[in-house]
Formats: C-alpha cells, structure tokens, sequence
C-alpha cells in the first residue's frame, strides 16, 4: 500500500521563518541543479518512494507568499513579536569597529529590545550592530611568551635541581599555552555581507558539529573541483581552516556565499532567507560533493519479511546510493504505518530523514518532549487525503504514524514556529535538554524498551517576525565546553547554561552521547 512522503499533511509545511516573503517564492522546484554525477534531483535523494520529495516545499512556501488559492492572508496580518530577552550584560569581541555603527564602549542587547519585532528587514545588516565595540585590549589575547630567561642554557654554578625545576615550568607554561589555543580555536565571527545572518547561523552551527569540522579540517581535495557542489564543498574547507586557525577573530565567507549562489540561484542576491531552509541545501551539497554511491536496481522486499528486516534491507540500499559522511553523520530513518481502518491491513514504509521537524503545541510554554509527542502522533487520514488499500483495492479511511527506526550521529529538530492559521511566527518558548546526556529519544523509536541519549551542542535562534528578522547562533566549544553567542562577527564571552533555552529557539542541534 503506497505511504506518503514522512511529512504528517499537516505539519508537512515546516514553516519557513523568512526575512522578506518575496524571496521565498523562489525556493523549492526552482532551485537549479548540476550536470555532473550528483546531478540527480534533490528529491530523488531523499526519498526511497516516489512519492512527495522530502524537500518539496512548494505549498508551504505558497502560503509563505501568498500565492495559494486556497490560503491567501493578506500581509496586514502579521504579527510582530519582541521575542528575544538575552542577557542584560554580556559583552562581545569585535574585529571591524567599522562594523559597528560608530558606537563605542561596552554595549548590551538591552538598549536596542524595543527595535526588536518591529518586522523591518533592515536590523539584519551588520551596519545597525547592537553590542558596542571593546577596545583593542577586550580582544582575545594570546599568552604571553615564554620568559627569555628560561632558556636551555644553565650557569655553571646553578645546581641540577635548579634546571630541572625551569625546565619542568617551562614545559607546564607551554601546556597551558597549548590548552589555552584550543580552548581559543573556532571563536571566529563571520561577517555580514547582506542579510546573510541565516547562512552565519547556520555555518557556525555546523562548525561545531566535531566530526564533520574535522573531517573539513584535514580535507584536501585531490584536483580541482569540478562540479558546483565540490565547489562549495571546496570553499567550505577553505573557510572552517581560517575559523579555527589561532587568533583569527573574524572572517568574510563572500568565496563560500558565490560558489552556493552559483549552484542555487534563489540565494544570488541578498535577500533575507530561512536559516532551516538553507540548511537542508547546504548539507546536501556537500553530500553530492561526497557522495560515492552507485545507482542500482529498483528496492524489492518480501512483504513476509519482519520489520526491522525490511528497515535494515531498505537501509542497506539507500547506503549504495547515498555514500558520504554527510549521510554517516545527519542522516537517520523514519518508519510510517499506515493502518486502514475498515480491513485492518498494514503497510509498513521507511524512508531516510535529515531532520524532524517538529510541530508546537498551543501551550504557550512547553516541553520539547510535546513537540516530539505531537510529531508521532497517530493521524486520520480522511476525504481527499484517503489513500489506496492494497487489499480493498479502493481508497479508505486510515490512520498514519511515525516512529524513528534508525538515529543519526548528529540529530537536527527544527522547531516549526510558522503558524499556518494565524499568518505569524509562534513564540512558544520550549523547553528543550541541554545537559550532557540529557535528551532520552528512546520513547520515539521504533523498538521499544530502548535508549536513545542526546547531548545538545548548538541552537539558531530567530529573532524578529515572518515578515523581517535576524539570527544568531550559540555554540558549546567542543574543548572547553562552554557555550558562545555567534552574532555575525561578534562572539560572546562564555555564557550560562541556564541562558540556552528562549522563545527564540529554532533550530537544535544535538550529538548522540
């Protein structure tokens, strides 16, 4: 029995948080596609049935603009949310003072928060910076070298416990000074180059995502690239070298932002874009970039066969087709049940995901565990969206549900904050783990009496409205595990776990323990 694409009807629209609605219209099935062995459509990637792509988002992005015959607000209905409340005295590194607006001293998010929400489009540039600028002696410094008294050479008359004793202090100074450059490396702010802070976010997100950055750290390409997507995936490397090279504060990704525009043209011009939307692009650019995976015969499995044998048959010829660390890393699979309500038939489908998206519930406040709750719900599927029973042979009433077969390295969970009835962002503030450890998707899974740990490690946030906004990212340093503020160009000192969670949160990015 065919099974829709794993995207509930209803919350299949994962709610794009745009900066300008009319950028929007260009994403989707217009995006453009390479001629080289990768060439294949995204939609074909990522999904074992024909059915609906898991990147086609063209009616979700129609509601976006208005577009839909069937769902059509007019713009004076949005709403504007002052959603962000962030600490009221943190303070930030600066490398461009030219950036900054002209403004001097120590600044704080607090005197701009009634500029926030106003749905304006123009806060997104780095010309309106909000922090202030600490003076040269508020940069990230280095220790300072070692004393030239300690040197290899000793007097005569000094005793050998007086050499020992130099030379062990020496050794612990070059230590710490080793500890410190790692504690130090990857604190690299990224410049706005025209509402690009949705690219920003979502690189400095991926930046600390520890296998990938490694990976990228040691990549060098054999020859020269010879697609777009080994373009991009070229750039990229060149770009995570210069962020975690000591004492590099900030960075232009202009070469990275011209090698994707290239690829997807929605992104040529400066626009402000969704940060979730950018994402999917982006990783599977750089899968196509990797991928050495052959097309085979067509998937065939016994319907006698169990259904973790089914899972493990169906995973084992998506891997021949889709072979990179990309996949190893982000890639995860979903088990749809579809149950028909009048014979009692089950079909059972599994189709491989690179991130939830998660529904919000109508509480103002709630528990990621209800987003995840609401995400593998059972649903009806009546009217026109009854599909065909294979042993009815006619269309019937059934009933749809997800469960999670197979869990990713790295697990993406995009917070849908789109509403779709009411025409404007959600600022739900959800209440998500940030412990080590701390996310249990055991209850989630296909197999039962199992546990499934999480650790959190970066987030997205998205402050603003649907109609105009800007985001920031906050990172966990994978050596000295404290958590950072990526704003563009700035990062912040080190902040407090308990400043993680916020109706700001967008997209969560946790590694399994």
């Amino acid at each position: 029995m065919p099974v829709i694409s794993p995207r509930r009807s209803s919350t299949s629209a994962s709610g794009s948080i745009y900066g300008t609605s009319s950028s929007s219209a260009a994403v989707g099935p217009t995006t453009s596609t390479d001629s080289s062995s990768s060439s294949r459509s995204v939609s074909d990637r990522y999904s074992s049935s024909g059915y609906k792509s898991y990147l086609d988002r063209a009616g979700s992005l129609s509601k976006l603009t208005g577009s839909s015959s069937s769902y059509s607000p007019s713009l004076s209905s949005y709403s504007s949310y002052s959603t962000y409340t962030p600490r009221s005295s943190t303070t930030y590194r600066s490398s461009a003072s030219s950036l900054t607006g002209g403004s001097s001293g120590v600044g704080t998010y607090r005197s701009i928060l009634p500029s926030l929400g106003s749905g304006s489009s123009s806060y997104d540039t780095t010309t309106l910076s909000r922090y202030g600028v600490r003076t040269s002696s508020a940069l990230r410094n280095t220790l300072p070298t070692s004393s030239p008294t300690s040197s290899r050479y000793w007097d005569r008359d000094t005793s050998r416990s007086s050499l020992i004793s130099s030379s062990a202090s020496h050794a612990d100074e070059n230590k710490k000074t080793a500890v410190n450059d790692e504690e130090t490396e990857g604190l690299c702010g990224l410049k706005n180059i025209g509402n690009t802070c949705f690219m920003n976010s979502v690189i400095q997100c991926l930046s600390h995502t520890n296998e990938l950055t490694k990976f990228l750290r040691n990549y060098n390409a054999t020859k020269s690239p010879t697609s777009k997507d080994q373009q991009i995936l070229y750039e990229f490397s060149k770009l995570i070298k210069e962020m975690w090279t000591n004492n590099v504060h900030s960075v232009t990704p202009m070469e990275l932002k011209r090698s994707f525009s290239a690829k997807h043209r929605m992104y040529s011009d400066y626009n402000q874009q969704d940060a979730q939307e950018f994402l999917r692009f982006f990783l599977d650019s750089l899968h196509c970039a990797l991928n050495t995976g052959v097309k085979g015969e067509a998937l065939k499995i016994d319907d006698n066969l169990s259904d973790n044998k089914k899972a493990e048959l169906t995973w084992e010829w998506y891997s021949r087709l889709e072979n990179s660390l990309i996949r190893d890393l982000f890639v995860g699979q979903l088990k749809s049940t579809l149950r028909c309500t009048t014979c009692g038939n089950t079909s059972v489908t599994f189709d491989p995901f690179w991130d939830l998206s998660v529904p919000l519930p109508s509480s103002s406040r709630c528990k990621l565990e209800a987003c995840l709750d609401l995400f593998i719900r059972e649903e009806v599927l009546d009217g026109d969206e009854m599909p065909t029973c294979s042993k009815c042979q006619t269309r019937r009433k059934c009933t749809k549900s997800f469960t999670i077969q197979r869990f990713p390295k790295y697990l993406v969970i995009h917070l849908k904050r789109f509403s779709e009835t009411r025409w404007s962002k959600l600022s739900n503030i959800v209440e998500f783990p940030t412990g080590e450890r701390e996310l249990n998707m055991g209850p989630y899974g296909a197999n039962a009496n199992s546990n499934m740990y999480f650790s959190l490690y970066a987030i997205s946030n998205h402050m603003g409205s649907t109609a105009g906004g800007h985001y920031v990212a906050i990172c966990k340093h994978p050596v000295s595990k404290k958590w950072h503020e990526f704003n563009d160009n700035l990062v912040s000192e080190s902040l407090s776990e308990h400043h993680l969670v916020s109706s700001s949160a967008y997209i969560l990015f946790y590694e399994r323990a």
